[in-house]
């Protein structure tokens, strides 16, 4: 589904340039629970980025569902996007002056659906995700675990192939944390191909495959990297 082979990116400054990532190679099938560990600055939330085509790749080759990408146009690659996979953030990305139902109906507001269609998938990814009861409220009246199900309730509204999460853990307590865990396995027994990004070895053990990384590079195995992690929570 997702293949990327000898993938750099660099950030580029007035004064100095910034390799994120040297030489990846990935593939990911359909289907797939991918989790990428990595301490803070190892370069998991820009291959995030770059498998949800919110940014481009500076070298390299990158299949997208069929499609070769690099280099691709940014109106392109948003239009791809569209149509087949949706991002959470690792910051919370609601709007508060509006309510849960109205947040989650963003997820489907510009994809040429009927409204009666939109209404439906509104109410069933509420109750899915267990918000439904507090679907009249807004989101300061929120707690942090309730702001993340609402996320995921917005981001799997469309109905993506693909649903990729940036840290979606890394703001709740233990509890709440599981919660959101279970949603994304249960998605995935579905058949969302699901990619997670995280600096936990404790959740990503809950992924089918983990792709470690440390420094912008891929370690095979990680064993080296997976003690760091669990050190780190």
């Amino acid at each position: 589904m997702l293949s990327l082979r000898g993938v750099s990116k660099t950030y580029f400054t007035q004064r100095s340039e910034v390799e994120a990532l040297s030489g990846i190679d990935l593939d990911i099938a359909e289907g797939a629970f991918v989790a990428l560990a990595g301490r803070s600055g190892s370069g998991k939330s820009t291959l995030l980025h770059l498998l949800g085509l919110i940014d481009d790749v500076t070298q390299g080759s990158f299949a997208y569902c069929g499609v070769q990408v690099a280099g691709m146009p940014e109106q392109a690659r948003a239009r791809l996007r569209r149509h087949t996979s949706s991002l959470i953030f690792q910051e919370t990305r609601l709007i508060d002056a509006l309510d849960v139902r109205a947040n989650v109906a963003l997820g489907v507001r510009y994809r040429g659906l009927s409204s009666e269609t939109c209404r439906m998938r509104v109410e069933e990814v509420m109750d899915f995700v267990g918000i439904g009861h507090r679907a009249a409220h807004t989101v300061p009246t929120l707690s942090a675990g309730q702001q993340r199900r609402v996320e995921i309730a917005r981001a799997i509204a469309s109905r993506p192939r693909i649903l990729l999460a940036d840290e979606p853990t890394g703001d709740l307590d233990a509890r709440a944390a599981a919660q959101m865990l279970q949603i994304l396995w249960q998605l995935n027994r579905g058949g969302t191909t699901i990619i997670m990004a995280t600096h936990s070895a404790d959740y990503a053990a809950v992924a089918g495959e983990i792709v470690y990384l440390a420094d912008g590079l891929r370690f095979d195995g990680g064993e080296r990297l997976r003690a760091p992690l669990q050190a780190a929570g």
